[in-house]
C-alpha cells in the first residue's frame, strides 16, 4: 500500500494505492456545518474512489447534516414497547434520588407493564388496550382485598393508578425523543382503588394508648451485662471480631446499621473522637431481564437531612474500627486484591449487606433469652442509657439524627424510668419546702 499527498481544489488529499492497483482519495477535517445545539464545528473524513466522487460526497455530507436538523442526534432503535420502556427507565433513574422509588417503578415494569405490552410496537398500542389491561388489574386487586390477606399475591397490587401514570410518562418520552404521534394512556379512565366489602373493615378501631410502646425494646442493666459478657466469650475469629465491633459501635453511637456499614476510614476523626455520618447503604433491586443482580449501593446522604452529623464515641471504639480496617487492608494486600477504604467491606472489597449479620444477631439474642429487635435494639438501648444519665432531649435528637425533637420524644419518652422517679422526688422536695 502506497500513500501520497496531492493538491485538489487547494486542499490536501491523501491518495492511497493498494497492491492490487485500487485507488482511493481521502480528505480529513471537512467542515460540514455547526451543531445548533452545542455550537461546535462538525468535521468529517470523506473517502471516495475518484476525485469527482470525493467532491460530490463532500456536498452530500453537508446537505445530509442540514436535513438532520444541523445537529448530531443519538440514534437509538426502538423496536418494541419494552425497548422504549427500558430507555425511559434509564433516564428515570437519573431524575429520582430515592432508591426505594426506583425499586418500586422497576417492579411496575417487570411485573405488570413489560409482560403485558413489551412485545407491542409503541405506535400500535391503543387506549382500549391499556383500559382493558387496567380493568383486569383493578379486578385482581379487588379479589386480593376481599380475600382478607394482609399481603396481596404478586400481580395484584392496588397501585395500578401509578402504573397507568408511568405508562403515560413512557409514551410522553417517546413523543419527545422518538417522534411518536400520540399518547394513548392520556385518554384512559383510572378506576378508584377498590374497597373491601368486609363489614369488619368499616369498624372504627380506637387508637392504641400512646403509653404502650411494646415495639421499643431495650437491654436494661442485667440484660445488657449478660450481652456484653457473652460477646467477650465468642471465639476469636475474624467473623466474630467483626460482629463484636459492629454491636459495640452501634451501642456506643446509636448509628443505624446501614450508616455504620457505609463508613470509610476517612469518616473517623481521631482528633475529636467523632464518627462522621454522611451516607447510608441501600439495597438496589435486581433486573432479571437485563441480567443485573441485586446489590448494596451507597446513598451519599443519610436517611434524613438531619442524619448528617458527627457522633462522639469512646476512644476504644475508634481504635477498634481502625484496627479492623487495618486487618482487612492486610487481607487484601496478602491476596493481591485492591485496597478498600471501607471499614466493613466484604472479602471482595464491596459494600457489606447486613442480612447475614442480622441473622447471626437474631440467633444469639434468642439463645440468651433476650429481646430480638435486630440491630435497632442497640440504638434504642443507647437512647435509654443517655436519657437515664441526664442527657437532654435536644442533645439526644442531634445524636440520633432525627429531623425534629418531637420524633425523639415520641419514640423514647418511655425509655427513661429513672428520670420519672427523679421527677417525683423533685415534686416532693418542692412541696416540703412550701409546707415547712
Amino acid at each position: 500500500m502506497n500513500k501520497e499527498t496531492i493538491q485538489h481544489n487547494n486542499k490536501k488529499v491523501i491518495k492511497t494505492t493498494k497492491q492490487n492497483g485500487e485507488i482511493s482519495y481521502s480528505i480529513k477535517g471537512v467542515y460540514i456545518g455547526t451543531d445548533i445545539k452545542t455550537g461546535k464545528r462538525i468535521t468529517r473524513t470523506i473517502t471516495a474512489k475518484t476525485l469527482k466522487a470525493l467532491d460530490r460526497k463532500i456536498v452530500e455530507s453537508k446537505i445530509q447534516f442540514e436535513k438532520s436538523g444541523s445537529t448530531i442526534k443519538e440514534t437509538i432503535q426502538i423496536g418494541n414497547f419494552e425497548s422504549l420502556a427500558e430507555f425511559w427507565f434509564s433516564h428515570f433513574k437519573t431524575w429520582v434520588s430515592s432508591q426505594n422509588t426506583i425499586n418500586r417503578v422497576r417492579g411496575y415494569l417487570d411485573t405488570y407493564i413489560i409482560p403485558q405490552f413489551g412485545n407491542y410496537k409503541p405506535e400500535q398500542i391503543e387506549a382500549s388496550d391499556i383500559q382493558l389491561w387496567l380493568n383486569k388489574l383493578v379486578k385482581k386487586a379487588k379479589q386480593a382485598i376481599e380475600s382478607g390477606k394482609k399481603r396481596a399475591p404478586k400481580g395484584s397490587a392496588k397501585d395500578f393508578g401509578a402504573m397507568a401514570h408511568k405508562m403515560s410518562d413512557i409514551f410522553d418520552f417517546g413523543i419527545t425523543h422518538f417522534e411518536l404521534k400520540f399518547n394513548p394512556a392520556q385518554s384512559i379512565k383510572i378506576p378508584p382503588k377498590p374497597k373491601s366489602n368486609n363489614p369488619a373493615k368499616t369498624i372504627k378501631i380506637p387508637p392504641k394508648p400512646k403509653a404502650i410502646k411494646e415495639r421499643i425494646m431495650v437491654l436494661h442493666d442485667e440484660d445488657l451485662k449478660l450481652w456484653l459478657t457473652y460477646l467477650d466469650t465468642l471465639p476469636n475469629t475474624r467473623a466474630n471480631r467483626r460482629f463484636k465491633i459492629i454491636c459495640n459501635t452501634l451501642l456506643a453511637s446509636a448509628l443505624r446499621i446501614n450508616e455504620l456499614l457505609a463508613l470509610e476510614i476517612t469518616d473517623l476523626d481521631f482528633e475529636t473522637n467523632e464518627i462522621i455520618v454522611n451516607k447510608t447503604l441501600m439495597w438496589k433491586s435486581a433486573n432479571k431481564k437485563l441480567g443485573i443482580k441485586g446489590e448494596m449501593v451507597c446513598k451519599r446522604s443519610p436517611k434524613t437531612g438531619s442524619g448528617n452529623r458527627k457522633v462522639t464515641v469512646p476512644l476504644s471504639i475508634m481504635e477498634n474500627l481502625k484496627e479492623f480496617h487495618e486487618e482487612m487492608a492486610s487481607y487484601f494486600k496478602n491476596h493481591g486484591l485492591p485496597e478498600s477504604t471501607l471499614i466493613f467491606p466484604t472479602i471482595y472489597g464491596n459494600y457489606m449487606c447486613d442480612r447475614n449479620e442480622r441473622a447471626t444477631l437474631k440467633k444469639r439474642l434468642t439463645e440468651l433469652g433476650l429481646p430480638n429487635y435486630g440491630f435497632h435494639l442497640f440504638r434504642h438501648t443507647h437512647a435509654s442509657l443517655m436519657l437515664n444519665a441526664g442527657v437532654n432531649w435536644k442533645e439526644l435528637q442531634i445524636r440520633m439524627g432525627h429531623k425534629s425533637i418531637k420524633t425523639t420524644m415520641d419514640i423514647y419518652a418511655e425509655l427513661a424510668p429513672k428520670k420519672k422517679a427523679e421527677a417525683v422526688d423533685i415534686y416532693l422536695k418542692e412541696i416540703a419546702k412550701l409546707t415547712a
